[in-house]
């Protein structure tokens, strides 16, 4: 989980950059960015209903081999890799392989999602030592290594024996799918925030990469600290306090007119906004019973995925008119919409 790291600082910063140096325009880039979320949801939920039925590290490894190939295609200077190169994180089938080894999931989740993100700051660091093209060579070399670590995770779950879709959770899965606002208004800008940095001030990948490479940076710091939140607040309101941060300043950044104002702002709300991510993952795998924590997360996972997947045309599209700030506006009233549902059906769970 934590090597790929690494790729997710990388690719948040390249991904959009490379395309456009492949001549693309705003609205196709978006285009390409939904198509792979939405072909990576869809298949990490079928690879996590395998994993349930006969074992998630073989399906764990399979994701990685689907990316290895997307990502070799992109780097063959194929627009249309970038479909493929979206399993990487292997979907719900890692964290409940995390679940199986873990005692103290808030605290083993906060060390993963800490040094996974540690790891991002090299990655966001790479444009300013390496070209773009042979950044996609660097993640594909990555991921393999990270198959090949796999092949080494000794699991003891061994499945139910036969595929079955239906999930004695679904209710609880349902509420999470407040989640799904989330999912849209993030779409519509963080995958293609280096491009709008770039279209807003007119700066380069090399420009943005100490940015990046701070906001992971900080996010990592922040993230060991979220089992404390945890602790003083409870897990809900640890969550919901730390969005409503993060909505407030997601308003600001598009109202700026200073470059290193608005990477201020960037690096705190990257950090507000996700700071208690492993409390969200660990409340979620605590939800669901242990038979059904590949295909629960990942089904929440599609249901954030699926509206997150049309937000990069959204966006690209208004980038495209000009209109570079009616997407975080959108976001922030999406956002907000979520946290509140998320408050409402979980404040009473402990």
């Amino acid at each position: 989980m934590s090597l790929n790291g690494i790729i997710f600082g990388s690719s948040q910063l390249v991904n959009p950059l490379y395309l456009k140096d492949l001549g693309l325009n705003s609205a196709i880039i978006g285009f390409l960015l939904t198509g792979q979320m939405l072909i990576g949801s869809m298949l990490s939920i079928t690879l996590s209903i395998f994993g349930d039925a006969y074992g998630r590290k073989k399906f764990a490894i399979l994701s990685r081999a689907i990316s290895i190939t997307g990502l070799f295609i992109l780097f063959l200077g194929i627009p249309f890799g970038i479909l493929m190169s979206t399993l990487m994180g292997g979907g719900g089938l890692i964290g409940a392989l995390m679940a199986e080894k873990s005692r103290d999931l808030d605290k083993n989740l906060s060390i993963a999602y800490s040094s996974s993100t540690f790891l991002s700051i090299l990655g966001a660091l790479l444009p300013i030592f390496i070209s773009l093209r042979y950044i996609i060579l660097i993640n594909l070399f990555i991921v393999t290594l990270a198959a090949i670590l796999l092949l080494f995770v000794k699991e003891e779950y061994k499945g139910m024996g036969k595929i079955d879709i239906r999930l004695k959770s679904i209710n609880k899965v349902a509420k999470l799918s407040v989640g799904s606002f989330i999912g849209l208004g993030a779409g519509l800008i963080l995958p293609i925030m280096s491009l709008w940095f770039y279209l807003r001030f007119n700066v380069s990948a090399q420009q943005m990469s100490p940015v990046f490479a701070i906001s992971d940076a900080s996010l990592a710091i922040t993230t060991l600290f979220s089992p404390k939140l945890s602790k003083i607040f409870g897990r809900v309101k640890a969550i919901v306090y730390t969005h409503i941060l993060g909505i407030i300043l997601l308003i600001l950044l598009p109202l700026v007119n200073s470059y290193y104002l608005a990477t201020l702002i960037f690096v705190l709300r990257n950090t507000a906004m996700n700071m208690t991510g492993p409390l969200f993952s660990s409340f979620i795998l605590n939800l669901i019973p242990k038979e059904e924590r590949a295909r629960g997360q990942s089904l929440i996972n599609l249901i954030d995925s699926i509206p997150r997947s049309f937000g990069p045309s959204i966006g690209g599209y208004l980038f495209y008119l000009g209109r570079l700030d009616i997407p975080f506006f959108i976001t922030s009233c999406l956002y907000s919409i979520a946290t509140l549902g998320f408050y409402l059906f979980f404040k009473d769970v402990r």
